[in-house]
């Protein structure tokens, strides 16, 4: 732009003489063609600009050819105009073309010296004012050169006061992506120009160093994403052939670096993961069914059982022989261990379902652990531990009788068979504010906090669960009640300190309390 100002005033000022001539404007018109190249070059983003370079230097090469050439070669003063393309080059980064420029001026100086020589070319013009016009035109040129020197050293400075452990970008060309690796890595210029490539993605094959970003990219607008202003930017873009790429961008000084990966894989990947989850969800909804079924076959029979069992045990067709007297006591618990099994499996394939109905009424935690006691007291008196409830007074949730039912049952049952002989299983329930607590504790085996997380899965027994038998689902369909009601399963337990296991459930309200107290007095 300085320049292109200095050439006008030159021009204008040469129009306000009276022996201007068309060779003047002519010398005028073409010494102006580099500083309009870099006002409309140097202010566009278009991707065929990224010949910026190229534009300029050969611009200022040609007219330093065609000045030196038409005022006097080795004696003109417009030889100053060759040193203004190197510097061109300099400052747009590009050394390579500086020195051929260099060269180039050089090699134009001798040629044009040697035409002169030989009579080729006219010698040094004096008349008509050319030698001024000359020397102020080189006066300008001199001018740019002291402009262009001024900024290459200032940026060079600048780069002198980064700190020298300063960590600076690798270049692409010294990075190397394996080609089956799905990864391309690019460093394009500021103008969409494609410098250097490393990697390959498949299709994509045909894209080589020189070439246009936009030829990677399915829709033009996307181009913009990939390279950011400053900082880094991540994303997806679809590329030409179709396929999905995910890139991170990262803008450095003249450029940005990319780095694309193709996303057929991960989606391919995707895609046989979520055929394999549906895959198991119609198994875990199959195994569900089996499950289900077979409770409701199982039921039956046990009714059989345990009504036949409380016939022997209560005399009703005479006393039994001494010899079997203990023997309908044995069934009846059995029975009911496996009645208990049988209402778990039918709970877990309800829940897994999400065909888990409650029918929540106001319960007594206290009068439901006395019962829960007096049905396991057969069982605790042979396993020779002993049943003790703090809890002296009611406790009231809004829960469903037969879920709470079950959870005591299945604490209580797992307490007793993790217990020592002589040992003490302790059932509580107490008030905590909008809910209740019920809870059971032991001083057995114990567990470990990896055994905690797993317990809560079906089929999950706990690594101290050797020679004891069960199925593993006691704990998984307690949990499963505790969230139907909205509250929660906390499990305090240490290898070889015992367990106490604690389910909240909601609080009932006391509005629907009074009416039972009343029917009970």
């Amino acid at each position: 732009m300085v320049w292109l100002a200095l050439v006008v005033i030159l021009g204008l000022s040469t129009l306000l003489r009276a022996d201007i001539d068309s060779l003047m404007l002519a010398g005028f018109a073409l010494a102006a063609i580099p500083g309009v190249t870099g006002v409309v070059v140097l202010n566009q983003t278009d991707r065929w600009v990224d010949l910026t370079g190229p534009f300029l230097v050969i611009s200022w090469c040609l007219l330093a050819v065609m000045g030196v050439a038409a005022t006097g070669a080795a004696l003109s003063p417009l030889t100053i105009l060759f040193t203004i393309a190197p510097l061109v080059a300099l400052n747009l980064g590009d050394a390579r073309m500086a020195a051929e420029s260099a060269v180039f001026g050089a090699v134009a100086y001798v040629a044009a010296t040697l035409m002169v020589r030989v009579g080729w070319l006219p010698p040094v013009v004096t008349e008509g004012g050319y030698q001024l016009i000359a020397m102020l035109m080189a006066f300008a040129g001199l001018v740019v050169t002291g402009l262009l020197a001024w900024v290459y050293l200032k940026k060079h400075e600048a780069m002198a006061a980064q700190p020298a452990d300063a960590e600076q970008p690798p270049a692409v060309s010294d990075m190397r992506v394996p080609e089956e690796s799905g990864l391309m890595l690019l460093d394009v210029s500021q103008y969409g120009r494609i410098r250097t490539i490393s990697g390959d993605m498949l299709g994509l094959s045909g894209i080589r160093a020189g070439g246009l970003l936009s030829s990677l990219l399915q829709d033009d607008s996307e181009q913009s994403l990939l390279q950011p202003a400053n900082g880094r930017t991540h994303g997806d873009v679809t590329l030409k052939n179709g396929r999905e790429a995910t890139f991170v961008a990262e803008a450095h000084d003249n450029g940005t670096f990319l780095v694309l990966r193709d996303l057929t894989e991960s989606h391919a990947k995707a895609t046989e993961t979520k055929a394999a989850l549906q895959e198991a969800e119609e198994r875990l909804r199959g195994r569900t069914a089996f499950f289900a079924s077979l409770g409701h076959d199982l039921k039956t029979p046990l009714n059989a059982i345990l009504g036949y069992a409380d016939m022997m045990r209560a005399g009703i067709r005479g006393p039994m022989p001494d010899a079997y007297k203990d023997y309908p006591e044995i069934i009846h618990e059995s029975g009911q261990d496996l009645l208990l099994l049988v209402e778990d499996i039918l709970d877990l394939a309800k829940a897994e379902a999400d065909r888990q109905r409650l029918e929540p009424e106001p319960v007594d935690l206290t009068a439901s652990a006395m019962s829960i006691m007096r049905q396991l007291e057969n069982q605790a008196d042979r396993m020779g531990v002993k049943m003790k409830l703090k809890a002296s007074d009611e406790v009231w949730a809004e829960a469903d009788p037969r879920a709470v039912r079950q959870i005591w049952q299945n604490l209580v049952s797992n307490a007793l068979k993790y217990s020592e002989r002589d040992g003490t299983v302790t059932l509580d329930a107490r008030d905590e504010g909008n809910a209740v607590v019920l809870s059971v504790a032991d001083k057995g085996a114990g567990m470990s906090a990896e055994d905690v997380r797993r317990v809560m899965e079906p089929f999950a027994q706990g690594s101290n669960s050797k020679g004891k038998q069960g199925t593993g689902l006691g704990l998984a369909v307690v949990h499963s009640f505790a969230q139907l009601h909205g509250g929660l399963v906390t499990i305090d337990s240490k290898p070889g300190k015992g367990t106490k296991v604690e389910v909240s459930l909601p609080r009932a309200n006391p509005a629907d309390i009074q009416p039972l107290e009343d029917a009970a007095e």
